[in-house]
């Protein structure tokens, strides 16, 4: 989890349809997700210009229900418990320049070491993660009608203490992850199965928080496994979040009030 976050705005495009729209065929979870995000990653200009400037803050967009991306997502995001889960919204994020050139360079550096294939060494892994209580980024959400702001709006986010609005703008960090050893670095885990993440959604002071929060994360390792231990910030980059509630949320009624959105 993130303890530390400066407050900062983001942009998010609502309703925008993803860079690339192209059909998917059925596929094993794996290469389903291998395929998204490779495609993604070697087609994500937003812009008609060859060259992309640099971005300092992360780019939001907020799927619409019909893009492919969202449905592909969602179709992944399921077993038990999750099966009664309700996804609220999913965003493609479009990390700052800085943050993705240091890891498709570490990706290069380790197939270029290992002689293995790019695509062999990246792995679509999911990353669950907490919220403050009170959390800036899902409180603004929750008071602003997104329809009605031109399909553009600023956010804030938590100042400290908060995992998704950490990641939102930075990134995973070693440095704020609770797993320690006495002779290793703080290392980061991801697991290709949704329901293992689901475990570290929980919110620290209120397990039934409202909102839960879940990443889509490009992870880089020489072995495929079903969980990734990795002790490099580089080595990961965020692709997707999901935000849902779970059924039988205490918070019933008002809880509907999220999909308004959509």
């Amino acid at each position: 989890m993130v303890k530390y976050c400066e407050k900062i705005e983001t942009l998010i495009i609502q309703n925008s349809t993803s860079p690339s729209s192209t059909s998917i065929s059925n596929k094993s979870f794996s290469s389903r997700l291998k395929h998204l995000i490779h495609r993604n990653s070697s087609n994500s200009s937003l812009s008609s210009s060859p060259i992309q400037p640099k971005t300092q803050k992360t780019q939001m967009i907020l799927l619409n229900p019909t893009d492919p991306n969202y449905i592909l997502v969602k179709s992944l995001f399921k077993g038990r418990p999750l099966s009664l889960s309700k996804v609220l919204g999913i965003f493609e994020l479009h990390m700052p320049t800085k943050l993705e050139r240091l890891h498709e360079a570490y990706k290069r550096k380790l197939s270029k070491k290992t002689g293995e294939n790019i695509e062999k060494l990246t792995h679509r892994m999911f990353h669950g993660t907490t919220s403050n209580l009170t959390c800036s980024f899902i409180d603004e959400w929750n008071n602003c009608n997104i329809e009605s702001a031109g399909g553009h709006i600023e956010r804030t986010f938590c100042e400290k203490y908060c995992g998704l609005c950490g990641i939102i703008q930075h990134g995973n960090k070693t440095k704020y992850t609770r797993t320690k050893s006495l002779f290793k670095r703080n290392r980061m885990w991801f697991a290709n199965d949704p329901c293992t993440s689901l475990y570290y959604c929980n919110n620290g002071y209120n397990e039934n928080d409202i909102i839960k929060s879940m990443f889509i994360v490009d992870v880089i390792e020489k072995t495929p496994k079903g969980i990734l231990v990795v002790n490099k910030d580089k080595a990961t980059l965020p692709r997707f979040l999901i935000l849902f509630e779970m059924s039988g949320s205490p918070f019933g009624k008002s809880v509907a009030d999220y999909n308004t959105f959509l």
